[in-house]
């Protein structure tokens, strides 16, 4: 099971099948897939901060670029469209590669989860008109192992190994670390993802860390994005408004 599969595992309503509100889903989900590659040697990074950088240098980790060392098909169809589009852009950085995966990350590992029996794909139309699909679980046993480990990562203040702290680096943020523990437990376990996610350069591989970089700034980069065209679209309605003219005043009728 690959780490962005599990992500989105984690991001699924096991007996509705609808997706949660994740904010930029498909963004974290090409960064877990770019960690993926990493994991299967099929990757290295060029211009990326050495072991003990500060953190003003690792920030900077979603500028390194990634060099491709093995091009042959994986046979995942989210896997093999990851690798092709680092392909691509041989030249682009790491948080250019993400943004370009992001764009059909969700749809591909789905489909991969439900080739394999882990989700159902179930398509319906709202009144009869609108396409609803959701993904409910035809096997949730590896996703109940998975919440498990996390509890114990993340409540209990066990060691977590590299792929359980690069899946939680990249749940950081993401809203959906509270949905895995109990009311009581969610602030203990906010914050232990908080402490993994910031945690010194080197605890996973370099390639590894610059997946969460890149993901971090790409994150950003998409939300602050978001916010200028909320604030262009209330500033046009707002000149649209004044540029309007006046309402000619109705008079009553005499009576």
């Amino acid at each position: 099971m690959l780490i962005a599969e599990d992500f989105l595992l984690l991001a699924v309503d096991d007996e509705t099948g609808k997706t949660a509100n994740v904010d930029n889903l498909g963004v974290r989900l090409a960064g877990a897939l770019l960690a993926d590659l990493a994991a299967a040697n099929k990757t290295l990074m060029r211009g990326a901060p050495e072991a003990g950088a500060t953190k003003e240098e690792r920030e900077k980790a979603g500028d390194a670029t990634i060099l491709v060392t093995d091009n042959a098909p994986t046979g995942h169809v989210a896997l093999d469209a990851a690798l092709q589009a680092a392909l691509d852009a041989p030249d682009a950085p790491a948080r250019k590669i993400v943004e370009a995966i992001s764009e059909k990350a969700e749809e591909n590992l789905l489909t991969a989860l439900v080739e394999r029996g882990v989700l159902e794909k179930e398509e319906t139309k709202l009144f009869r008109m609108l396409p609803i699909t959701r993904w409910p679980a035809a096997d949730s046993s590896h996703e109940t192992a998975l919440r498990a480990n996390l509890t114990k990562v993340l409540v209990d203040g066990a060691e977590p190994d590299e792929r359980t702290a690069t899946l939680i680096s990249l749940l950081h943020g993401s809203g959906l670390i509270g949905g895995l523990v109990g009311k009581e437990q969610r602030k203990a376990a906010q914050d232990r993802a908080e402490e993994i996610a910031g945690s010194e350069w080197g605890v996973a591989t370099v390639a590894t860390q610059v997946a969460i970089a890149a993901t971090v700034a790409t994150v950003a980069t998409v939300g602050v994005a978001a916010a200028a065209f909320i604030l262009l679209s209330n500033d046009a309605d707002k000149t649209a408004d004044a540029a309007a003219p006046a309402a000619e005043p109705v008079e009553a009728p005499v009576a």
